[in-house]
């Protein structure tokens, strides 16, 4: 079964598509009007524009309901279930589309021959936007700049707040860095033993250095080695932990960074 790639499911992909969708509907519509659109949106006394304006804005609402729904449920998501999703976006607008098409007609029709009509129309262009946005988004994973590793022999240099040289130690040597009020705790492996060392700096000074040696951040108080990583596990209220492969060693990990975390393991 193939894995989502980490980008469909970053807030930032949501909130593109959730504008992205009626704002393509509204565009190809009011440029091409396909299948007679502007006879059949000619609905009660409202004109073409203001009916395809409100329909526009029935599927932004109704976008908006499944990709809320969808970045709740996004860890559980793969690809090919996150096509059927997509599927089901689009069912759901039509339905919500044809519901105020069928009250404007002044229930003439049965409701689902209005929904049939309406998904005969909406279907084909709705779904250009869905495919457009899932290529991009394939694209920029793909093509992205990928991660740099660390060379195992490169070394942090941890300066504290006068710039005064605190600690070097390798890359690779290191467990996690904690924040400990207004020190940085850095937890590395000097051989077989784990050793732990104080400098008085924040978590913002350092972030840049953590960077260049391949540390990922996993908590607002958490730098950690995705190369020491044994296992992430879920406990049962719904806290993720990081356990790393050095005994007794364990590092919380928040919702906000798990995807980028989950990318370098």
């Amino acid at each position: 079964m193939l894995d989502l790639p980490a980008i469909f499911r970053k807030p930032t992909s949501q909130a593109i598509h959730i504008a992205a969708v009626p704002l393509a509907f509204f565009a190809f519509v009011l440029i091409y009007r396909p299948f007679n659109l502007a006879e059949q949106l000619q609905l009660g006394r409202f004109s073409f524009g203001v009916n395809l304006t409100l329909i526009a804005c029935i599927i932004f609402g109704s976008t908006l309901l499944m990709r809320t729904l969808f970045y709740l449920v996004r860890q559980r998501i793969d690809r090919l279930t996150y096509y059927f999703w997509c599927l089901l976006e689009i069912t759901v607008s039509v339905l919500f589309v044809a519901l105020y098409v069928w009250l404007m007609e002044r229930c003439a029709n049965p409701y689902f021959v209005v929904a049939a009509r309406a998904y005969g129309w909406l279907f084909p262009v709705l779904i250009f936007p869905y495919v457009i946005t899932a290529m991009a988004l394939f694209l920029v994973e793909r093509y992205r700049m990928p991660v740099q590793e660390p060379d195992e022999e490169q070394k942090l240099r941890f300066y504290d707040e006068r710039k005064n040289l605190k600690l070097v130690v390798t890359a690779a040597s290191v467990l996690y860095i904690a924040a400990k009020e207004n020190y940085v705790q850095v937890v590395y492996l000097d051989g077989e033993r784990v050793k732990d060392y104080l400098v008085r700096a924040s978590m913002r000074s350092i972030e840049e250095l953590c960077t260049r040696g391949g540390l990922v951040r996993c908590h607002r108080s958490y730098y950690l080695n995705p190369h020491h990583v044994k296992t992430l596990r879920r406990e049962k209220e719904g806290v993720i932990v990081a356990e790393l492969q050095t005994a007794g060693h364990e590092v919380p990990v928040t919702k906000r960074y798990y995807d980028a975390l989950v990318e370098r393991l």
